[in-house]
């Protein structure tokens, strides 16, 4: 079951990178139009990073929640948790802190590493991003 859980984490890693980069090309079609303005096309950026990052938290809750729901895979060390308690243990694993009060055990906490994992990625992919973002935005104000 262990390699099934690393076979399921790091299918959804591949799957979020793959959305996530779609994600990024139609941020970017949808800031081209404030280039214009330079302080603008950061801020949509921005926004639309963190939106687009919540999505994804979610979006991996999701996937947690119906796991966790699946005996076979493991769950939580104490007692049963709730969406909120899913979403929390997600966004807090998503940004790679991964300390909660939630203890997960069995091959779930496979899946939970290789998220933190992909969330790492896909946070420093969109950290480069939205840095590129802001020097290229940055070089055309002092053009102007």
């Amino acid at each position: 079951m262990t390699l099934f859980a690393l076979a399921i984490g790091t299918t959804l890693i591949v799957v979020a990178g793959l959305l996530h980069h779609g994600a990024l090309y139609n941020i970017g079609r949808f800031t081209q139009a404030s280039e214009r303005n330079s302080t603008k096309t950061i801020h949509l950026t921005f926004a639309g990073l963190l939106v687009l990052h919540v999505g994804e938290i979610l979006a991996f809750s999701a996937v947690n929640f119906l796991l966790l729901n699946w005996d076979s895979i493991g769950g939580p060390k104490e007692e049963a948790i709730d969406w909120a308690d899913v979403i929390y243990l997600t966004g807090v694993n998503f940004t790679t802190l991964g300390y909660t009060q939630i203890e997960l055990v069995g091959p779930i906490r496979m899946v939970t590493m290789l998220q933190s994992l992909g969330g790492f990625m896909l946070l420093t992919w969109s950290a480069t991003y939205l840095f590129t973002v802001c020097q290229k935005s940055w070089q055309q104000a002092e053009r102007e």
